[in-house]
């Protein structure tokens, strides 16, 4: 019973993140209709490159998932119900403080990138800080539901946010331009807070319970930069090429979600379900994962490769989206083929490694370290090669294939110092 009902919960997991990316793909065709390709769209992602680089690593839900679920999980299962309200306020708190400092920054950046300041730009920056600092609040309740176990929830209203959002480009993006999406993407998250902090127990106390409240002992920097990884380096290739004063963070953009719907949705939710079936019974159950893993990766990119520009040509090409933008972005689109299709079987490598509790075997514990380390490295070596040529989408090329070949090769090597029992126990 309890086996059925968690993959009930996986399967609902991996259907609604799906669905959640092909929204998404179709958000960027509206955008590429309307807006196409500017410098003004240019100087738009790269503060939205700053923002999403927050939310994946500072303060986004699988940030808050490592920190709330095994800080609260355990006590919610043996009382059934958990006082969040000293969370609550600690999260509004640290929002104003958020809004105040990411103002600042977003303020010096957009600076920085044009020569003439206007008040389109300033609303850009206070809507970017306003959607930042909201959602702290939209991660801590999706990680909340999380710890109770409400999957299905948390699934659901993740994709009625995606839904949601959508509706709102499309009405508005005529009127508001590249507004309409921070408009649309606030309203989506009070939306999406105001449903999920239904069912979660708020009871106002008039002294802070300590014990509720996230510390700094409790995040573990190095697990969520390689627990994420492919993610993390995509959105660091995507503050590297916004360096570049023309057009190039734009066909990264439409370039980095296409490859991330085929790489790290399909072929990761499908790598994963195929892991979890057969790690009940088969203890080599690992080793099929990332030999399916990657012989379904190598089709994807096989695919991209031979009808890539077919691809970015139905989805984008169209509107202001021009021909000649739809061959930028494929010649974009060709640099990631080869580094995502290791990333996506590094994704399912990494797995007993998050899990393993070895006391006795430094080595083994430290993995997860190591693979951090071997990331901030090849962010320096693309750092200095973007540098020293001036030239930063060479710059990206460095940062992929470099950080996907290294965490292969180290991940392979310490993969066989795992006993298999472990493959069994510890993949899931």
């Amino acid at each position: 019973m309890k086996l059925n009902k968690s993959l009930i919960n996986f399967g609902w997991l991996f259907i609604s993140s799906i669905a959640i990316k092909g929204l998404g793909v179709l958000r960027e065709s509206i955008i590429a209709y309307v807006i196409g390709n500017t410098i003004e769209f240019a100087t738009f992602n790269t503060l939205r490159s700053i923002v999403d680089f927050f939310l994946a690593f500072v303060i986004g839900v699988p940030v808050m998932e490592s920190i709330l679920v095994p800080k609260y999980a355990g006590a919610y299962l043996k009382n059934n119900t958990i006082n969040f309200q000293p969370i609550w306020n600690q999260t509004l708190l640290f929002s104003k403080y958020l809004f105040v400092s990411s103002v600042a920054l977003l303020f010096f950046v957009s600076y920085l990138k044009t020569d003439v300041y206007d008040l389109d730009l300033a609303i850009w920056v206070l809507l970017f800080s306003s959607y930042l600092a909201i959602n702290l609040s939209n991660s801590v309740l999706f990680s909340l539901q999380k710890t109770i176990g409400n999957f299905q929830k948390y699934s659901t209203q993740s994709f009625l946010n995606a839904v949601f959002t959508l509706v709102i480009i499309f009405l508005l993006i005529g009127q508001l331009g590249l507004k309409s999406i921070l408009v649309a993407s606030i309203l989506g998250i009070l939306f999406s807070n105001f449903l999920l902090k239904r069912g979660l127990n708020f009871q106002k106390t008039e002294k802070s319970d300590s014990d509720h409240i996230i510390k700094l002992k409790d995040i573990n920097f190095h697990r969520l930069i390689s627990v994420n990884h492919a993610i993390f380096i995509g959105f660091t290739g995507r503050l590297l090429i916004s360096f570049e004063n023309d057009y190039q963070i734009n066909y990264y953009q439409y370039s980095f979600i296409i490859i991330s719907s085929f790489m790290l949705i399909i072929v990761s939710n499908i790598a994963s379900v195929i892991l979890y079936k057969s790690s009940v019974s088969d203890p080599s159950s690992l080793k099929k994962a990332i030999l399916l893993t990657l012989l379904i990766a190598l089709l994807a990119n096989t695919v991209l490769y031979f009808f890539g520009n077919y691809i970015i040509s139905i989805l984008y090409e169209r509107g202001q989206f021009t021909e000649q933008d739809t061959y930028n972005v494929f010649d974009f689109l060709k640099i990631f083929l080869i580094p995502y299709t290791l990333f996506s079987v590094t994704q399912v490598m990494i797995q007993p490694f998050l899990k393993v509790h070895s006391e006795n075997n430094i080595l083994l514990s430290d993995v997860v370290k190591r693979t951090g380390q071997i990331i901030f490295m090849a962010i320096a070596i693309s750092l200095i090669a973007g540098f020293y040529l001036s030239n930063y989408k060479i710059a990206v090329q460095v940062l992929l294939y470099t950080s996907s070949l290294l965490i292969l090769i180290y991940l392979s090597i310490n993969l066989k110092k795992l006993k298999s029992k472990n493959f069994n126990k510890h993949t899931i």
